[in-house]
Protein backbone atom coordinates (compact mmCIF):
# COMPACT_ATOMS: atom_id res chain seq x y z
CA UNK A 1 0.00 0.00 0.00
CA UNK A 2 1.38 3.24 -1.13
CA UNK A 3 1.30 6.14 1.71
CA UNK A 4 -0.54 9.45 0.62
CA UNK A 5 2.86 11.48 -0.09
CA UNK A 6 3.68 8.90 -2.88
CA UNK A 7 2.73 10.03 -6.09
CA UNK A 8 1.83 7.87 -9.05
CA UNK A 9 3.07 8.08 -12.67
CA UNK A 10 2.73 10.99 -14.47
CA UNK A 11 1.04 11.70 -17.71
CA UNK A 12 1.70 13.92 -20.55
CA UNK A 13 2.70 17.45 -20.06
CA UNK A 14 -0.23 20.09 -21.01
CA UNK A 15 0.10 23.32 -22.95
CA UNK A 16 2.10 25.87 -21.61
CA UNK A 17 0.87 28.68 -19.86
CA UNK A 18 0.27 32.33 -21.07
CA UNK A 19 3.64 33.77 -20.56
CA UNK A 20 4.81 36.10 -17.68
CA UNK A 21 4.94 40.05 -17.76
CA UNK A 22 7.51 41.68 -18.74
CA UNK A 23 10.83 42.24 -16.69
CA UNK A 24 12.12 45.86 -15.35
CA UNK A 25 13.83 47.45 -17.78
CA UNK A 26 17.27 47.98 -17.91
CA UNK A 27 19.93 50.79 -16.97
CA UNK A 28 20.47 53.46 -20.71
CA UNK A 29 24.12 52.93 -21.62
CA UNK A 30 26.21 56.08 -22.58
CA UNK A 31 25.03 58.10 -25.77
CA UNK A 32 28.23 57.48 -28.40
CA UNK A 33 29.90 59.72 -30.39
CA UNK A 34 28.57 61.55 -33.68
CA UNK A 35 29.71 60.61 -36.98
CA UNK A 36 30.84 63.06 -39.26
CA UNK A 37 28.20 64.87 -41.72
CA UNK A 38 27.71 62.86 -44.96
CA UNK A 39 27.31 64.89 -48.84
CA UNK A 40 24.15 66.15 -50.31
CA UNK A 41 21.84 63.86 -52.02
CA UNK A 42 21.06 64.35 -55.80
CA UNK A 43 18.81 68.03 -56.79
CA UNK A 44 15.54 67.01 -57.77
CA UNK A 45 13.44 68.81 -60.32
CA UNK A 46 13.49 72.44 -60.57
CA UNK A 47 16.56 72.41 -58.20
CA UNK A 48 15.06 71.37 -55.21
CA UNK A 49 16.52 69.13 -52.62
CA UNK A 50 14.56 65.56 -51.10
CA UNK A 51 10.53 65.45 -51.58
CA UNK A 52 9.99 68.73 -52.71
CA UNK A 53 11.54 67.96 -55.96
CA UNK A 54 8.88 65.95 -57.27
CA UNK A 55 7.02 66.83 -59.63
CA UNK A 56 3.80 66.14 -57.19
CA UNK A 57 2.70 63.04 -59.01
CA UNK A 58 2.64 61.01 -55.80
CA UNK A 59 0.27 63.95 -53.83
CA UNK A 60 -2.02 63.08 -56.81
CA UNK A 61 -1.75 59.91 -56.66
CA UNK A 62 -2.39 59.55 -52.92
CA UNK A 63 -5.09 62.80 -52.95
CA UNK A 64 -6.75 59.42 -55.97
CA UNK A 65 -6.10 56.64 -53.99
CA UNK A 66 -8.03 58.77 -50.96
CA UNK A 67 -11.11 59.77 -53.32
CA UNK A 68 -11.64 56.17 -54.15
CA UNK A 69 -11.53 54.86 -50.54
CA UNK A 70 -14.34 57.97 -50.01
CA UNK A 71 -16.62 56.43 -52.31
CA UNK A 72 -16.31 52.63 -51.16
CA UNK A 73 -17.38 54.15 -47.98
CA UNK A 74 -20.47 55.67 -49.21
CA UNK A 75 -20.94 52.67 -51.25
CA UNK A 76 -20.86 50.66 -48.19
CA UNK A 77 -23.03 53.17 -46.29
CA UNK A 78 -25.61 52.74 -48.75
CA UNK A 79 -25.01 49.25 -48.60
CA UNK A 80 -25.48 48.79 -45.04
CA UNK A 81 -28.36 51.03 -45.19
CA UNK A 82 -30.38 49.08 -47.50
CA UNK A 83 -29.62 45.85 -45.31
CA UNK A 84 -31.12 47.56 -42.50
CA UNK A 85 -34.62 48.24 -44.01
CA UNK A 86 -34.38 44.81 -45.87
CA UNK A 87 -34.36 43.09 -42.24
CA UNK A 88 -36.64 45.36 -40.84
CA UNK A 89 -39.00 44.40 -43.82
CA UNK A 90 -38.21 40.65 -42.96
CA UNK A 91 -38.70 41.03 -39.25
CA UNK A 92 -42.35 42.88 -40.11
CA UNK A 93 -42.88 39.82 -42.29
CA UNK A 94 -41.99 36.58 -39.71
CA UNK A 95 -44.39 38.86 -37.02
CA UNK A 96 -47.41 38.73 -39.64
CA UNK A 97 -46.88 35.20 -40.67
CA UNK A 98 -46.92 34.36 -36.80
CA UNK A 99 -50.00 35.91 -36.24
CA UNK A 100 -52.00 34.30 -38.40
Amino acid sequence: MKSKSAKGDRGARGIPGPPGPAGVTGKTGATGATGAKGTHGDKGARGLTGDAGNDGSRNRALLSVGEHIDKIYTELENQVARLTELQRELNELRAKIRGI
